[in-house]
């Protein structure tokens, strides 16, 4: 079964106007984050003039040595 927003207690969705005029800014805020909120996230977005979707994946380490650094 997979969640609503809503349904869970540290997860919190916030919108704001802009950053230009007929714009809206949306987040997620995840906090405390843990293992299980690892995952792939995903954003839908549509009005009267198109549609848009955007992914995140959230990988969650214990400690700094687990991320992999590009070079």
């Amino acid at each position: 079964m997979e969640l609503l927003p809503g349904d869970r207690e540290n997860l919190a969705i916030q919108t704001r106007g802009g950053p230009e005029k007929h714009e809206v800014t949306g987040w997620v805020l995840i906090s405390p984050l843990s293992k299980e909120d690892a995952g792939e996230y995903e954003c839908h977005a549509s009005n009267a003039k198109g549609e848009a979707t955007a992914s995140a994946k959230i990988h969650v380490v214990e400690t700094l040595h687990e991320i992999a650094l590009k070079k």
